[in-house]
C-alpha cells in the first residue's frame, strides 16, 4: 500500500495518510514497534529505509539506511527494547537491525 492506516479508538475513525510521494517500492515494511517517543517505527523490507510515522500530526518520514543494508527482503517483524531502541528481526538480512528512534 501507500499509505498508513491510522485508527483511532477514541473515536472510532479510520484515516488514510498518503506516503507515496516518499517510497514507491513494494512490499515496503513488515510489522511495527511504538517508540518511547510515540512515534511508530516501520521495520523495512522492500525499502530502502525505516519508516517513522508521527501520530500527533500525521506525518511519515524515511530514514536511509541503504549504506548500511542492501540486501532485497531485510527484516519482518518490530519489537520497542527497554533501552528506547526497536529491534528488527532478520528475514533476508544476516543479523537483527537495531533503530535508535531518538
Amino acid at each position: 500500500a501507500d499509505a498508513v492506516g491510522v485508527f483511532d479508538p477514541n473515536t472510532n475513525s479510520f484515516a488514510v495518510v498518503d506516503i507515496k510521494d516518499d517510497i514507491s517500492s513494494n512490499k515496503k515494511f513488515s510489522g511495527a514497534a511504538a517508540a518511547s517517543n510515540g512515534k511508530i517505527i516501520f521495520a523495512p523490507t522492500g525499502s530502502t529505509g525505516v519508516g517513522v510515522f508521527d501520530p500527533s500530526d500525521n506525518s511519515f518520514a524515511l530514514v536511509d539506511i541503504s549504506a548500511t543494508i542492501s540486501t532485497g527482503y531485510k527484516f519482518a517483524g518490530a519489537a520497542a527494547a527497554n533501552n528506547g531502541k526497536i529491534i528488527f528481526a532478520p528475514t533476508g538480512s544476516t543479523g537483527v537491525g537495531v533503530f535508535d528512534p531518538s
